[in-house]
């Protein structure tokens, strides 16, 4: 028996278009609801604009001088953590390193400079710098878990250049750790509670069997970690949502897996510089609880700012009214990504 059920109405608008001498026009949209959390999703393909992404080399010439996290600038710099927390002051795995956050979000807020080159292109993330951070993120948040149990939602955040909001091109994520779930991670868990109090068995188990029966959006697995592209997303081009099969906690995550996360994701990126996309905004949710257990969980979605007056992709739908627009079919997404994921390597 199918319980998840994919919720979608179709519009259609007409008028009379001034530019093709008052001809009647007819456009259709979609509204989405996300079954899990009800998140709505209007889906918009007429609306589509993919500049192509051209880098200003004298702005990111310029942003070179001062940059904190440089390899020379993070020893004089960047913060140091309280010997409570790494009595060496900074926490390095190869060419990362972690340090608290100069202007925190939350009691633990930090960040991981991901390697020493001040700017790398999509496709010159290795596998070895992936890795190396986020296992590094998952170390300092397994430190704060041996000293305050209760700080158990965890999230590892990644702004991809300024499109997304990066304050700075020099690649890092940003980890926060609380004792409760943000506002989004709490819908996750809310929908989750209820799933399995009404059927008894776990919402992602049998959304992962869903999707794959219905072929329009399971784009495939690396080792225990599968990616789709979300039926309702939360961004302008689409969002795709990776799911650590039987991880219920970042801490739980091997190295394997975190190799696995990799590839996943250069396979998308090798399809972000393909489609011209260059930027991106990545969450990775750890945390269960109050009824509910939930696999470790991410989400992505491409980021543009939109020409000619360089506009912000984000407009008063998603920001006052808590729904998005959104411009590409997640199942045109799924066709478009779904060759990068076919065999491995």
């Amino acid at each position: 028996m199918t319980r998840i059920t994919f919720d979608k109405t179709v519009h259609q608008v007409s008028f009379l278009d001034a530019k093709e001498d008052d001809s009647r026009k007819s456009l259709s949209f979609e509204i989405r609801r996300d079954f899990l959390t009800g998140q709505v999703s209007r889906v918009l393909p007429f609306r589509r604009r993919i500049p192509e992404m051209k880098w200003d080399e004298e702005q990111l010439e310029a942003s070179r001088k001062d940059c904190p996290f440089c390899p020379d600038k993070i020893p004089v710099v960047t913060p140091r953590f309280v010997s409570e927390i790494a009595s060496e002051g900074r926490i390095r795995k190869g060419e990362a390193c972690l340090f608290p956050n100069s202007f925190p979000y939350a009691r633990y807020s930090w960040v991981v400079v991901l390697c020493e080159e001040h700017f790398l292109h999509l496709d010159q993330f290795s596998i070895d710098i992936l890795r190396d951070g986020f296992a590094l993120a998952q170390e300092g948040m397994a430190r704060v878990e041996r000293t305050e149990p209760t700080f158990t939602y965890g999230s590892i955040n990644w702004n991809y250049l300024p499109q997304s909001g990066a304050g700075l091109f020099h690649p890092h994520l940003q980890i926060v750790i609380e004792d409760a779930p943000t506002v989004s991670h709490r819908r996750v868990m809310d929908g989750l509670r209820r799933y399995e109090e009404q059927y008894g068995v776990s919402f992602w188990e049998d959304y992962v069997v869903e999707e794959k029966r219905n072929g329009e959006r399971y784009l495939g697995n690396c080792g225990r970690i599968h990616f789709l592209s979300a039926f309702s997303p939360v961004g302008i081009l689409g969002e795709i949502l990776v799911l650590f099969s039987d991880r219920f906690s970042i801490k739980e995550l091997t190295v394997t897996d975190w190799e696995d996360l990799a590839e996943g994701l250069n396979r998308v990126f090798r399809f972000f510089k393909a489609t011209h996309i260059g930027s991106f905004n990545l969450s990775l949710f750890s945390g269960s609880g109050e009824g509910a257990r939930s696999w470790v969980y991410a989400r992505l979605c491409p980021r543009i700012i939109i020409p000619p007056w360089d506009t912000s992709d984000i407009n008063y739908f998603e920001r006052l009214h808590d729904e998005v627009i959104c411009v590409i079919p997640p199942e045109e997404m799924f066709k478009n990504l779904k060759p990068y994921f076919a065999g491995r390597g």
